[in-house]
């Protein structure tokens, strides 16, 4: 009976195992089942009296809670005063009429709390305990701003110096010329912030910015986090119930005008070792719009991370870059699509031409199934990932409210997505992706760019500077004549003279150096054009050395020393040169005169320079007064920009007594302390 039994227990087994094989192929992924319908999660809302409407998203797992307050205003044009806006935000937590800006400082850091401000909103948070202190202070810094003058000057100051550190930042540079060329300056969104316009802007446009558009009847406000509606209503009547509310100007602005053809705009970077690159248009694409998801697919396939084309083709293929990225966004006003990438400078015309043919391949084949199939996976991983943060439901909800999306936009999101297909994707590369009417940026030194032109429509390139704004090609720049010697030979002239600097046997030089917070002690020494040393020093330890006595050279760096070799030496031997510019040809330099613009008020000439292993520099020369005025170098793949300043006579020579080093947005200022000609340097010095 016992066989029996085990028989048949074998056998059910043994049906049980070929039913499965028969019905499971493992070596096959299983079909995907229709896309879920996403709950969101509720929240509340409710309208106070003046018009203020707050949405309440409760998330007790954790005692916080978080405040954000939008206005749901249009963009405006500030004209000559760009910036003052963004000043707004900045000054509004600087001091109310309650309190003082260290008073909201230590209020805030007391409770263990945040608060910021914008030019259209307010936020705060903290832990729920104090969620009355952290509204009451918000409400405090929304209502009653004073614009204090000292905090206002410190803004300024601070922006000016930012801009300052931007005008060497390809990025800064390429944002500031593709919104002017694509929007148009008459455009909110083509207006660039610049130390003239900032200079415009008083305490005043600020305060009537605030008394003109903070008003509650054009806000919205988001609650999230510890709170429950019935505590957040009593809170935000208590604290914002008094807000008169007000008539809000509205702003209606043209589309901007059309692309026609491929437009080629170029911003120089001098000694720029790589380019960025985009290819740029406009488009009409608003919030909520069907077209929005399906768009996004497509701008993920041809541009997001190495599953991209354009990544697959710049990096992979051709190795131009590190990474290629496509972009693409949906306005109220006007959306965006661009492609484009950083590249080495001598392969700018060639990635520009790579990354239009993926966006025509876009356009005109399909991509495969599995790519579209990845694509969509990955969007619907980051949408899923988004929702575990709670104020992700409030975003949503902020979004519904402000652009009159669905109230069901965001929970149909997967069904949505799962819905587009290969089909689509194309019809949106076709509606939104056009390489052939289009803005092809380049921000790069322009002595690579001369095959530029033949991406043209119009077989130009239009030149434009740091700010947008377009450089006007002065004809008689340099005049009919001038060479290269004539440059060279009016700045030795300038600086004493040839007779006065062959005299100069040596030279002893004493500085400092300010980095950030930090001093550096600067000393160098040159005897005969033949020997260089230089020592730097912090807090009475050597940072770095060099002693170079004409044949061998010792360098000390990080503590470690070490003899210089046959390429150093070579580096050293010019470097022991009091006036390089008295033997230029003999110390096998070439030089072009580029260019001339204007440095620091004062018209130059440019001077490519380059040395004997054919490393170039830009060398700038006033023309008034001969001197030199600025230095652009490229060193181990960084642009260094170097501005002679407080040009001082000793012993019948001139020496820059100031020279400002920039390496991106640091400034390194080196000050001359003392500079004796001909006092006598020993040769131990160079030992």
């Amino acid at each position: 009976m016992k066989n029996i039994y085990r028989l048949s227990a074998l056998f059910i087994a043994v049906c049980f195992v070929i039913s499965a094989s028969a019905q499971v192929d493992r070596t096959k992924a299983p079909a995907a089942g229709p896309a879920p319908k996403i709950q969101i999660g509720d929240y509340d809302s409710f309208t106070l009296k003046n018009g203020l409407k707050v949405l309440v998203v409760e998330n007790h797992k954790l005692p916080k809670v978080e405040f954000a307050l939008s206005l749901l205003i249009d963009p405006i044009v500030e004209g000559e005063k760009v910036g003052y806006t963004s000043f707004v935000g900045d000054l509004m937590d600087r001091g109310t009429a309650n309190r003082t800006a260290n008073q909201i400082s230590e209020e805030i850091d007391f409770i263990g709390a945040k608060l910021g401000a914008r030019s259209d909103g307010v936020e705060a948070g903290g832990l729920s305990r104090y969620k009355e202190q952290i509204l009451e202070l918000m409400a405090d810094v929304t209502l009653h701003p004073t614009f204090p003058q000292d905090e206002f000057d410190k803004i300024v100051k601070q922006t000016l110096s930012g801009l300052e550190a931007n005008k060497t930042d390809p990025k800064s540079t390429s944002r500031n010329v593709r919104n002017k060329v694509v929007y148009g300056e008459n455009h909110p969104y083509g207006e660039v912030l610049t130390e003239t316009s900032v200079n415009n802007v008083t305490v005043e446009d600020c305060k009537k910015y605030h008394a003109t558009y903070f008003k509650p009847n054009v806000a919205l406000m988001a609650i999230v986090g510890d709170i429950t509606t019935k505590e957040a209503k009593k809170l935000v009547k208590k604290y914002f119930g008094e807000w008169e509310q007000g008539v809000v100007p509205t702003h209606k602005y043209d589309m901007p005008a059309k692309i026609e053809g491929k437009r080629v705009v170029l911003a120089n970077k001098d000694a720029a070792p790589q380019s960025l690159v985009q290819i740029i248009n406009w488009i009409d694409l608003k919030k909520g719009d069907p077209d929005v998801i399906p768009a996004s697919v497509m701008n993920s396939m041809l541009g997001r991370g190495f599953l991209g084309l354009l990544n697959r083709n710049l990096r992979e293929d051709k190795a131009y870059t590190y990474g290629a990225y496509s972009g693409l966004s949906s306005d109220k006003l006007v959306g965006q699509f661009f492609a484009g990438s950083e590249v080495k400078a001598t392969v700018t015309d060639s990635a520009l031409i790579e990354i239009a043919y993926e966006m025509n391949f876009i356009r005109n084949q399909k991509l495969t199934q599995d790519h579209l199939d990845m694509t969509k996976a990955t969007m619907a991983g980051d949408f899923a990932r988004s929702l575990e943060a709670p104020s992700t439901i409030a975003d949503f909800a902020m979004a519904i409210e402000r652009y009159n999306l669905p109230a069901d936009y965001y929970a149909t999101y997967l069904e949505k997505l799962d819905k587009v297909t290969l089909e689509d994707v194309q019809a949106m590369a076709k509606k939104y992706v056009d390489p052939n009417n289009a803005v092809y940026l380049v921000v790069g030194d322009k002595k690579y760019m001369s095959c530029l032109a033949k991406l043209s429509s119009t077989n130009t390139v239009e030149e434009y500077d740091y700010k947008g704004d377009l450089v006007k090609q002065d004809p008689n720049a340099i005049p009919k004549g001038l060479t290269c010697k004539t440059v060279i030979d009016s700045y030795v002239t300038a600086v004493g003279g040839r007779e006065k600097w062959s005299a100069v046997k040596d030279l002893a030089i004493k500085g400092e150096m300010k980095m950030g917070p930090m001093s550096v002690n600067v000393e160098s020494a040159f005897k005969n054009n033949e020997k260089y040393s230089l020592k730097m020093t912090m807090n009475g330890q050597v940072v770095q050395a060099i002693s170079y006595n004409g044949t061998s050279a010792k360098v000390i760096a990080m503590g470690k020393e070490k003899q210089a070799d046959e390429a150093e030496l070579s580096k050293y031997k010019i470097q022991a040169q009091m006036c390089p510019e008295l033997n230029m040809q003999e110390l096998g330099y070439e030089m072009e005169i580029v260019g001339a613009e204007v440095i620091q008020g004062e018209k130059a000439y440019k001077l490519e320079i380059t040395d004997a292993d054919g490393v170039s520099r830009y060398d700038f020369f006033s023309v008034d007064s001969g001197l030199k005025l600025k230095t652009i170098m490229q060193q181990n793949g960084i642009s260094i920009v170097m501005l002679y300043k407080e040009y001082k006579e000793v012993e019948g020579i001139k020496y820059p007594y100031l020279t400002v080093t920039k390496m991106g947005p640091q400034e390194m200022p080196l000050t001359i302390t003392e500079l004796l000609v001909n006092k006598g340097v020993d040769d131990s010095v160079f030992n």
